[in-house]
């Protein structure tokens, strides 16, 4: 009966969309994703969702291929001193942000300048230590000795770069993002819908698709009917539970792509009992990982056991706990001597898939005697909740270019009150990441990140649960459509066949 509702509730917002059908004609293209953030802004957040945003509007100094390596962007060039310290960046020269003014080293500069104060994006504006423009088109950063994870760093929406003469205005990027980008904001529709329309003045060339329109959408079933029923061209997480039926459609095509994304259950690690690694490592075992990857992703999902993703080098399960084990989870609660019931958990999903996977856990947990309990928030709300520390767990996804930018942003302390929301908080973690990230050989990075992620798999800030394939559906005449590991996707090079 609540299927059958829900699908009711679902056909009715598709019959109710019809004003923003798409067009016939290929100068169109709307976009269904799930979740809408409080913030337009390069700076203001740290979430997947308002970065694919910021990468229609914005330009950084680098970007990722899509073998997710760093390469040129807004720089043409750069090179590197010999004591890996000075890094000189040649501009690409006449290319023009959104209100028509001429981008110039001054303006670089000014945007990182200006990202190193805020807090949201911490992680990622901790590489450089002084940036200043040598001249009209050359920029000079500085760093502590060689740092690996800087490229990395350039190419993400922390460092994306804005007008100078914009923000010493005080203009509010929030309301109104202006960049370099391949597309220029028109209007934000709170609650319902971005709208673009193509920068013909983009230095890699005017996007093919003229008019965009990106649509919030939060539930599942519901982005997968529109795109069925042609409302929508392109559709950002697609949940696992309707892919049968676009997989049987002839005029749309399913891209699974096997993710870097980690998914967790996420432990405050300074609230109460949590506090205590047996605690941690109890929750760990209490878990089933295989049924929650069955009942939140229909089965489309790899395991986790580590900390951090096995797909870059570095990686070992070395340290983790035993695997699904309701015996060893209540031997860890007695090594911690206390009562299950008095753990205080309370896990914050944002959307259906995350809630579903909170459902197992608890289910799990109550075998162990631990009564969690399931908060439900938009993302804005949750962003901010988790960010400040106010919460004792949520369900949450990583995703980073590197390993060295994984760890950086998750356990290193430098990144509390940003991505560290375990905050996790150990002096000798942050020294073998450092320590890492300066390493000039591949041989030297990976034996000190398999020390290092053997330490946090012991220490077991979080729980683990998945490596996911992330799901995106699309018209089948949508062409020249890829999508990196980490999620991102360049809007501005489709076109419609």
């Amino acid at each position: 009966m609540k299927r059958t509702l829900a699908l009711l509730l679902a056909l009715v917002m598709v019959l109710s969309m019809s004003a923003f059908a798409a067009a016939d004609g290929k100068d169109t293209l709307i976009v269904a994703a799930p979740d809408e953030s409080d913030n337009l802004s390069t700076t203001g957040h740290d979430a997947l969702q308002t970065a694919f945003l910021n990468v229609l509007s914005y330009n950084g100094l680098m970007k990722l291929d899509y073998n997710m390596n760093p390469v040129p962007d807004l720089a043409e060039s750069y090179t590197v001193s010999e004591d890996g310290c000075t890094w000189v960046f040649n501009l690409r020269q006449g290319v023009l942000f959104h209100d028509g003014s001429e981008l110039t080293a001054e303006d670089v500069v000014a945007s990182m300048i200006d990202a190193q104060t805020k807090p949201n994006v911490a992680s990622f504006t901790k590489d450089y230590t002084a940036v200043e423009a040598t001249d009209k088109y050359t920029v000079t950063i500085t760093t502590d000795g060689y740092n690996s994870n800087l490229l990395y760093s350039l190419a993400n929406h922390a460092n994306f770069i804005l007008p100078k003469a914009l923000l010493e205005s005080g203009h509010d990027f929030n309301a109104e993002p202006c960049g370099t980008g391949p597309y220029k904001f028109i209007r934000w529709n709170h609650g319902d819908s971005i709208e673009y329309v193509a920068n013909e003045d983009y230095f890699a060339g005017a996007p093919a698709i003229k008019n965009l329109t990106w649509r919030f959408i939060p539930e599942g079933t519901s982005r997968s009917l529109v795109l069925e029923a042609g409302e929508v061209d392109f559709v950002i997480d697609v949940d696992a539970a309707n892919m049968a039926g676009i997989q049987d459609n002839p005029d749309l095509y399913m891209d699974i792509v096997d993710s870097i994304t980690l998914n967790f259950l996420n432990l405050n690690d300074t609230k109460g009992y949590l506090s205590d690694v047996n605690v941690r490592k109890a929750i760990d075992c209490a878990v089933n990982k295989q049924a929650v990857v069955q009942i939140a992703e229909n089965g489309h999902a790899s395991v986790a056991y580590a900390q951090a993703p096995t797909s870059f080098s570095g990686s070992t399960t070395e340290g983790c706990v035993e695997g699904y084990s309701v015996e060893k989870a209540k031997e860890y609660l007695a090594a911690w001597g206390g009562n299950p019931a008095d753990i205080e958990l309370s896990i914050i999903c944002s959307n259906d898939a995350k809630k579903r996977a909170a459902e197992v856990i608890l289910s799990n947990l109550k075998d162990v005697g631990i009564n969690a309990t399931i908060e439900q928030m938009d993302l804005a709300t949750y962003l901010d909740v988790t960010a400040r520390g106010e919460h004792t767990g949520f369900i949450g996804g990583y995703s980073a270019s590197s390993m060295v930018q994984y760890l950086m942003m998750n356990f290193h302390s430098s990144s509390i009150g940003a991505a560290n929301k375990s905050r996790l908080n150990d002096p000798e973690v942050d020294a073998l990441i450092e320590k890492a990230a300066s390493a000039r050989t591949i041989e030297e990075s990976t034996a000190i990140l398999e020390e290092v992620n053997a330490k946090i798999n012991d220490m077991c800030p979080q729980v683990s649960l998945y490596q996911n394939q992330r799901l995106y559906a699309y018209k089948a005449n949508l062409a020249n459509v890829n999508v990196l590991p980490n999620g991102y996707f360049y809007v501005g090079e489709w076109y419609w066949d």
